[in-house]
């Protein structure tokens, strides 16, 4: 069964304007977000935590970063990363 509802017209534009906006914001972090691959090396990661390489390369040795060593190459998983940033959190 089809409902047909009528708004006032300003109620329908404002509704209309606020997704517009809601969609874009949603959108937009998205986009940031994924300039990031999902397995990053030491300067991605650094960069993807706003820190410069110096304080992530103490971070790695103190603070028990999860990686994976391949080939002796450090791989950062970012769902990883994000854990961990949490389990920091207080």
């Amino acid at each position: 069964m089809q409902m047909n509802l009528e708004l006032p017209e300003e109620f329908s534009e404002e509704l209309k304007k606020t997704v517009t906006e809601v969609v874009k914001e949603s959108l937009g972090s998205f986009s940031t977000d994924s300039k990031y691959p999902e397995f990053m090396d030491k300067t991605q990661c650094a960069s993807y935590l706003s820190i410069s390489i110096g304080t992530f390369n103490n971070w790695l040795k103190n603070e028990k970063i999860p990686f994976m060593l391949i080939g002796g190459s450090y791989r950062f998983k970012k769902s990883e990363i994000n854990k961990f940033m949490l389990s920091k959190q207080k």
